[in-house]
């Protein structure tokens, strides 16, 4: 598989099993949380591909420090913990704080794999590896199960694949230009994003907040 840097497609469908969520409305399809299910195989290769990505990845040192999400001993109480010191800093400095809070909806499902490939481009991974995680990137088929029968294969037209343990740290690399500018704090964690600002006044604190929104609708679209 590295040495032809080839994900063979055989283990490119995904099963795709439907939980209805508490308290919603079966007849809507909205209602339901996808659970996708990857055969074992996929997940041996994405593990020897993650291994050779994570290796290049901290040399580069990536991710960005501001990014908790699937990194090595770091979790969401570690960032709400750095959250919390910081608006207390500011609250003893006579600083009042402003924050913004975003979850990007599916955000998995909207990953431009074009542009991801070139993030890699662009921080110079060895080409084998932008190579396999193309290949591992296209291609992808998914089968819903409904009554104990599986439906007819379906082509993934957009994203990455979920289930498995690649597209996450793959998504992580994809938010890693995201703006950062003076005065302004980041704290991230996947796609959960915080983004926090200082001032003498509330006014003042959400200025900032307010500019970096523009520049963050740019850099969404």
């Amino acid at each position: 598989m590295l040495k032809f840097r080839h994900f063979p497609n055989c283990w490119k469908t995904a099963r795709v099993l439907p939980i209805l969520k508490p308290g919603k409305d079966p007849t809507h399809p909205v209602s339901y949380r996808p659970i996708s299910l990857l055969p074992t195989l996929s997940k041996l290769g994405e593990k020897l591909i993650l291994n050779r990505y994570l290796t290049h990845a901290t040399k580069l040192r990536l991710p960005i420090p501001q990014q908790f999400g699937f990194t090595p001993q770091l979790s969401t109480t570690h960032q709400l913990l750095r959250v919390v010191e910081h608006i207390n800093e500011g609250k003893n400095s006579n600083l009042a704080t402003a924050a913004i809070f975003l979850d990007i909806a599916k955000a998995f499902d909207k990953v431009w794999i074009e542009g991801l490939i070139h993030k890699l481009i662009a921080y110079k991974f060895p080409q084998y590896i932008i190579e396999i995680i193309q290949s591992y990137l296209t291609n992808w088929h998914f089968t819903v199960l409904v009554k104990n029968s599986d439906s007819t294969p379906r082509k993934l037209q957009a994203g990455v694949p979920q289930g498995g343990i690649l597209a996450p740290i793959i998504f992580v690399l994809y938010m890693n230009d995201i703006p950062q500018v003076r005065n302004i704090m980041l704290s991230l964690y996947a796609d959960d994003t915080a983004i926090l600002s200082q001032g003498k006044t509330p006014d003042k604190a959400i200025l900032p907040l307010q500019n970096y929104l523009k520049n963050l609708k740019v850099w969404l679209v």
